[in-house]
């Protein structure tokens, strides 16, 4: 029913992965594309892997990378093409929706001419300035609604409270230089237990007791005070190879968006 419509998902993250996992089950034909190499923590489930490792899976959803700024023929396709973000090639693939989930939330840029429908996610974003619908990010009742008329929440710069914790179970590197993990993600840690090091030496500590959601990339250098792991302090009780609740619903509001736009124009 969706292939037709085709959306690039700008921002293969933890957000981006969730719209993009929930609209190619769905049916539409959906392309992502991300930096090289990425910045996403929480890899269980994020499509961003795909360009480091050619091919990576969220909850049953291939991921591949694509080298050449070229879309697959005949869709729907049997995966989730990801290209490195490359925004003049990528226009060119004549999307019909883009979905911006980059959550950088500064945009100098009117997005608005780009497709027939822009969405933007969270903060930075706004329908007078440049795109069409804007998608609420920040937990609570609002979290997910579609946004026809303005802009998000502002940012106010503090993670969301989980299992009690906000800023305190986010890990930032100590310093520069190339990260090696001694844990994996699922791994239950004590609050200053080794997790790993930096440029060889720089000890890596776990803020708190928790379980290790997050965990940024060997392959990506990192700078000082960048957020590279998260502990999460709920324990097992988290489902750290499932998509979040926000992520999914997020990725509902977006579908909301989409199917709404659809629905309202004229048919042939």
């Amino acid at each position: 029913m969706f292939a037709n419509t085709n959306v690039w998902v700008r921002g293969a993250g933890e957000l981006g992965s969730g719209v993009a996992h929930l609209l190619y089950r769905v049916g539409f034909s959906v392309f992502m594309s991300d930096i090289s190499p990425p910045l996403a923590i929480r890899r269980p489930v994020t499509f961003s892997d795909a360009l480091m490792d050619d091919t990576t899976e969220v909850e049953g959803v291939l991921a591949r990378s694509i080298h050449k700024y070229e879309l697959p023929p005949s869709a729907p396709w049997s995966y989730i093409p990801v290209f490195e973000d490359n925004a003049k090639q990528l226009c060119k693939l004549a999307p019909d929706v883009i979905v911006d989930a980059r959550m950088i939330k500064h945009y100098a840029e009117d997005f608005r001419p780009w497709a027939k429908l822009m969405i933007g996610l969270g903060p930075g974003f706004d329908t007078s300035k440049n795109c069409h619908r804007v998608i609420e990010t920040m937990r609570g009742h609002d979290l997910a609604r579609v946004i026809t008329d303005g802009g998000s929440s502002k940012d106010t710069g503090i993670p969301g409270v989980v299992g009690g914790e906000t800023s305190r179970r986010i890990v930032r590197a100590p310093q520069a230089g190339p990260v090696t993990w001694l844990v994996k993600f699922g791994e239950i840690v004590s609050r200053d237990q080794q997790l790993g090091s930096i440029g060889g030496s720089e000890a890596i500590l776990a803020p708190l007791d928790g379980i290790v959601r997050g965990l940024i990339s060997p392959h990506t250098p990192v700078t000082v005070g960048m957020k590279i792991g998260d502990v999460d302090p709920r324990g097992t009780t988290v489902e750290y190879l499932h998509i979040s609740e926000k992520a999914r619903a997020i990725a509902s509001g977006v579908f909301e968006a989409i199917v709404l736009y659809l629905r309202a124009q004229p048919r042939a």
